[in-house]
């Protein structure tokens, strides 16, 4: 039995499982949705003010890097979820998903946007201890711009990839 006969094989009791109960595919959507909405909706607010603030006085900087350690936990808790729905997503198509390019595209994405949010935690983490150092806060704001594009790049092969299945 070849590889990909085998990981179809392994997942295909959770295949039948999805395919054959609306409610399950329905909350394992839904949680996929509903978190990727919440990480999303998260960071994509925290890179708008990340942008702003770069141009605000020292004292609005230093209240803004408050906000960046209070946001992490809502978006680390989301995209566990989102990860989690995500790979059972996956599972329940394997045969689909393993040999499409959109899928791995998509999944490429994902990690850039994992790799830039902890980028910008570690920016946050210097500028925390030098609010006014002037290169991290460039760098901020690039990961912050690229954040943005990341999310709507991720969010947009995502798109493709269910029209495409």
């Amino acid at each position: 039995m070849r590889v990909p006969e085998l990981i179809t094989a392994v997942f295909q009791p959770w295949a039948d499982l999805y395919s054959g109960s609306a409610m399950v595919s329905t909350v394992v959507e839904f949680l996929h949705l509903s978190s990727l909405l919440v990480a999303g909706g998260f960071a994509l607010a925290y890179d708008r003010s990340a942008l702003r603030a770069a141009k605000r006085p020292l004292a609005e900087r230093t209240s803004f890097l408050r906000e960046l350690r209070a946001v992490h936990r809502p978006v680390t808790v989301a995209l566990t979820l989102v990860v989690a729905s995500g790979l059972a997503l996956m599972m329940a198509d394997v045969q689909a998903m393993l040999p499409s390019g959109v899928f791995w595209l998509k999944m490429g994405a994902f990690a850039l946007l994992l790799m830039n949010g902890l980028s910008i935690q570690r920016v946050g983490l210097k500028l925390s201890a030098n609010a006014s150092d002037l290169q991290s806060w460039r760098a901020l704001r690039t990961g912050s711009i690229r954040s943005v594009a990341l999310w709507i790049g991720t969010v947009f092969l995502g798109v493709l990839l269910t029209s495409a299945a």
